[in-house]
């Protein structure tokens, strides 16, 4: 029980301090911080990082350059005697038989004539089909060589 001078001079300054505590809970925030960290873009972006690589690229592509300038100078001076009068050999024999540039000429301006009669194309022999005719009688050779017993082998 309260008194009537606690009714009159205590109750009232109490019930404003609580009025006032009730208010401040009910507009309290969270204390926890649980946002994302705030932006930081120079540890994003990495300025030196794109600055070294940039560097890199720039001091590759002068050195390249240099080196194609000396590849140049190079093969501006022909020291040895490399000019070839006859082809380089095709060692695949992907072409054909290894001739002179002489006889190869002759025979690319004897195919870009005009084409002759039917007939007269009885006797010609391709040489990739010979090439080919050549290499798959060698392996069948070589497998049934191999198949064979010791023996029977010269």
């Amino acid at each position: 029980m309260l008194s009537r001078r606690d009714k009159l001079l205590i109750q009232p300054w109490e019930d404003r301090r609580f009025k006032d505590h009730r208010s401040k809970v009910r507009s309290a925030l969270p204390a926890i911080d649980d946002r994302a960290p705030a932006a930081r873009p120079h540890v994003v972006l990495k300025l030196k990082k794109n600055q070294r690589e940039l560097d890199r690229k720039n001091k590759i592509q002068s050195e390249n350059f240099s080196l194609l300038q000396r590849l140049n100078d190079i093969m501006k001076v022909n020291r040895l005697d490399n000019h070839w009068t006859k082809p380089l050999p095709n060692f695949q024999q992907k072409v054909g038989l290894f001739y002179d540039a002489e006889s190869l000429q002759s025979k690319v301006t004897a195919r870009s004539l005009p084409e002759p009669s039917e007939e007269s194309y009885t006797n010609v022999k391709c040489y990739a089909c010979e090439m080919r005719k050549k290499q798959y009688d060698y392996v069948y050779k070589q497998i049934h060589r191999d198949s064979l017993p010791s023996i029977y082998s010269n």
